[in-house]
């Protein structure tokens, strides 16, 4: 186990037992002190709590996205893939196509239909916003995937081959590859909700990431509230870019 990996864990350690152990409650807003470290959220909560439990919920929703986007480009990429003739071009030509879309708009448009706008933000199931997201994101994925799965499986010429078992081939060609994208994923599906947070305001109260919170702390001027949101979502990051260097290695 290298520096980096104990230095996640470390911080994902740091953010499950502060999810869990609760620590005392004080007034709303109120700053930091050998009391509070990090403040007080407006509602009172200590925001070692709040934090830790926004660090807990920014990974799942990527963790999410990350599943989706990589369960569906790979299956897709490597299907058109293992044709690597007309099958692949018009595959590829439907998959460029999601991939020509403005996507920060088209989600905006998709949210809208499930979302409730509220004075601030807009309030957007948790789970159905990773779905969309995940179903936007997974064009690119495949397209690097089949060009990957056409050049390098060795059955792809020989048509006596059955296509079931081109295809299984391919998947073990290609499973040396998908490690390359999980993590990217992940950050994608981070990146693209900190895009709508930041642009509409979409959050889930019931799952409030570190978003969520740099998004309410736009309505005050406490510091407490948006600088530990903002250095605790630059560390995960940072964190995950450095372990996906690890893994890809």
């Amino acid at each position: 186990m290298n520096k980096v990996t104990v230095a996640f864990s470390i911080y994902l350690a740091w953010a499950v037992l502060f999810t869990f152990y609760k620590l005392p409650s004080g007034s709303p807003l109120t700053a930091p002190s050998y009391s509070f470290p990090l403040g007080t959220y407006i509602n009172g909560s200590n925001m070692i709590n709040v934090n830790a439990r926004a660090i807990l919920d920014t990974i799942l929703f990527g963790l999410m996205v990350s599943w989706i986007e990589v369960g569906l480009g790979l299956s897709y990429g490597v299907i058109a893939g293992s044709s690597c003739g007309k099958a692949r071009s018009l595959m590829m030509r439907i998959s460029d196509s999601v991939t020509s879309l403005p996507r920060v708009p088209l989600l905006m448009a998709v949210i809208i239909l499930f979302s409730t706008p509220e004075i601030t933000f807009i309030r957007a199931n948790f789970f159905l916003t990773a779905l969309v997201v995940g179903l936007t994101g997974w064009s690119s994925m495949s397209r690097q995937i089949s060009e990957a799965v056409c050049r390098e499986n060795p059955l792809t010429k020989i048509e006596e081959i059955e296509f079931t078992q081109r295809v299984y081939t391919s998947f073990r060609t290609v499973k040396s590859i998908t490690k390359r994208y999980v993590i990217p994923s992940i950050v994608d599906g981070i990146a693209v909700y900190t895009a709508l947070g930041v642009i509409a305001g979409v959050g889930d109260p019931n799952f409030p990431t570190l978003t969520t919170l740099l998004n309410s702390s736009r309505l005050f001027s406490y510091w407490w509230l948006f600088l530990p949101p903002a250095g605790f979502r630059a560390l995960l990051l940072i964190l995950i870019f450095l372990v996906s260097d690890y893994v890809v290695k």
